[in-house]
């Protein structure tokens, strides 16, 4: 019983050093750059919608961080593995103050 004790233990922090590695806690424009830049070039129109009336389209931050971890279309969704509370909530304060076109 003794060993199978330490291999829970030895899985379980395992998995707590995965899940730590995987939170890097980027920054906004970071997370931007790394995610999304590419299909919306600083916000404008790409190969994804200009993002200048994101306000409008998401009134609320709930809105946009459940659209953004869902995704649609082409875009990916944004899942707790790929981007943390922290981070999903640094992205929509991003997000909300582009510069408008």
């Amino acid at each position: 019983m003794g060993e199978e004790v330490k291999r829970i233990r030895a899985v379980n922090e395992v998995e707590k050093q995965r899940a730590q590695s995987q939170s890097t806690d980027l920054t906004g424009e970071q997370l931007f750059i790394r995610s999304c830049n590419t299909c919306h070039p600083r916000g404008r129109e790409g190969m994804g919608p200009a993002l200048d009336k994101v306000n409008e389209h998401f009134p609320d931050d709930a809105t946009l961080k459940r659209f953004l971890r869902m995704g649609k279309g082409a875009m990916p969704a944004q899942t707790p593995e790929t981007i943390n509370d922290q981070e999903l909530d640094n992205l929509v304060k991003y997000v909300r103050q582009l510069p408008k076109p």
